[in-house]
């Protein structure tokens, strides 16, 4: 099903940033000489000819380059670019939901345009089923995803319910309740390909361990490889008895080494930068055993994904002057 995407993106891949050109992003001497670099990227189609360049939106007109260019070689009927693609529908129903409720925290939002579904009609999906109070509008409203439809209503629902059970709106309790709803459905998605089934339990497990580190966020997501009180003791340093179950105690164990020199419970941006990277390195791991196919197409939205990181660190650092050592130690791998 993906040996033509595999194919083209071979060819996609040779003007991706390289480590190559990340080195000669950290040895230029400014921002404007870093920024040069980007030339002999796949960025240069759309940084040339711009007098004054915001990197930022040069990396969203990327990634809707990006979005349509998967779309037209993909032949799996949405599944793979519903994986990719939904965390920015959640975003940006995050930001309607904080825009109808607390309106002056969201002065600053901008929607994703390359969201799976329009942003317009999840606002508007929102204004009838659950801003109106029209419950029944629920059931018979539809989004034309079937993937985006499912979310929306996932959230609808659970939103419901928490205030009746007499949750407070706010912000945290639309970002839990949206996050929740998500991995809810990128799980049921997955659940089409072992490949990517095995990649959502490792994000589901990183998720986890992000919310026990974040002080005061104790929400707990089901699915994941690790139960709570696994993903507890290695918060905390203590790990559980895994011995009856060796892909478990392998992975707790990476995990360990991963979280080893953290004093107490803490997420710092170094941790957040491990914790990332795990998740890369394992996508990348998958895609050098298997070589094609749809772990190709997950490890190059990786690398994208972890390009437009790195090269954002790297400016700001040049534009700061802050030392090539301590930027290196929180780069993403690529």
């Amino acid at each position: 099903m993906y040996e033509f995407a595999t194919g083209v993106i071979d060819v996609w891949e040779k003007r991706l940033l390289s480590g190559l050109d990340q080195e000669r992003m950290l040895k230029a001497p400014n921002k404007e000489s870093a920024f040069m670099v980007l030339f002999d990227t796949d960025l240069s189609e759309i940084i040339a000819g711009g007098s004054k360049i915001n990197i930022e939106d040069v990396f969203l007109q990327d990634l809707t380059t990006l979005k349509n260019k998967l779309t037209s070689v993909l032949n799996d009927n949405g599944l793979l670019i519903g994986f990719l693609f939904l965390k920015f529908d959640a975003s940006n129903i995050k930001g309607i939901l904080k825009r109808h409720y607390f309106k002056e925290e969201t002065k600053n939002f901008k929607p994703f345009n390359f969201s799976i579904e329009a942003y317009k009609k999840e606002e508007e999906f929102l204004a009838k089923t659950l801003f109106n109070n029209q419950k029944e509008a629920s059931f018979t409203e539809k989004i034309s995803n079937v993937f985006v439809d499912k979310l929306l209503k996932e959230i609808v629902k659970k939103i419901e319910v928490n205030l009746v059970e007499g949750s407070i709106m706010s912000s945290e309790f639309i970002e839990r309740i949206v996050d929740v709803a998500y991995f809810e459905v990128k799980y049921f998605l997955a659940k089409k390909e072992k490949a990517l089934l095995e990649m959502v339990k490792l994000e589901i497990d990183m998720a986890n361990l992000r919310s026990l580190l974040s002080k005061g966020n104790q929400n707990f997501l089901e699915e994941g490889n690790l139960s709570k009180d696994q993903i507890e003791g290695l918060a905390s340093g203590k790990e559980k008895d895994l011995s009856n179950n060796l892909k478990k105690f392998l992975e707790s164990l990476e995990i360990g080494f991963l979280l080893e020199g953290i004093q107490g419970l803490n997420l710092d941006i170094t941790t957040e930068r491990k914790i990332d990277s795990y998740i890369a390195k394992k996508t990348f791991q998958k895609e050098k055993e298997k070589g094609s196919g749809i772990e190709k197409v997950l490890a190059f939205f990786q690398k994208k994904m972890n390009s437009y990181t790195n090269i954002r660190l790297i400016l700001f650092a040049k534009e700061n002057n802050l030392q090539v050592e301590e930027i290196e130690k929180v780069l993403l791998p690529i």
